[in-house]
């Protein structure tokens, strides 16, 4: 029995699932939620050690977010979702979608690091959006 949880958690860890942390994919999916719901605190997704970390904590999501990620304009309900293709490496692609002001589907490349049992975004590239959005 030992052996069997041994395995299954070092296949967890190998693959980029973290046991008691935050996987790679449930990071990218808890940045889909800050982006639909509270953009305020989309900060906390991203590795403190990044250069753009103080700007995205302190300044107000219109000049940051809503430049990147155009939230919806009423009568428009389309929120953003965020497809997670492969999470084999430390960058991910992502597809994502998001309303008509967005002109998606685009391609997000997702930057993440490990800290702990957690993995955090390091950097984002939004296809059409040069430079980068989040620069390590």
């Amino acid at each position: 029995m030992r052996t069997v949880i041994l395995a299954l958690a070092v296949a967890a860890a190998l693959s980029g699932c973290a046991i008691f942390g935050t996987s790679k994919a449930e990071r990218v999916m808890r940045l889909e939620t800050d982006l639909n719901e509270s953009r305020q605190y989309a900060y906390q997704n991203f590795d403190p050690a990044i250069n753009d970390y103080l700007t995205l904590a302190t300044q107000n999501p219109n000049s940051t977010w809503d430049d990147w990620f155009p939230p919806a304009e009423w009568p428009e309900t389309t929120l953003y979702s965020i497809g997670v293709q492969d999470t084999g490496t430390d960058s991910i692609t992502a597809t994502v979608n998001g309303p008509a002001d967005f002109g998606g589907p685009r391609t997000l490349t997702v930057g993440l690091v490990r800290l702990g049992m957690d993995w955090y975004i390091s950097g984002l590239e939004l296809s059409g959006h040069i430079p980068p959005v989040i620069v390590k």
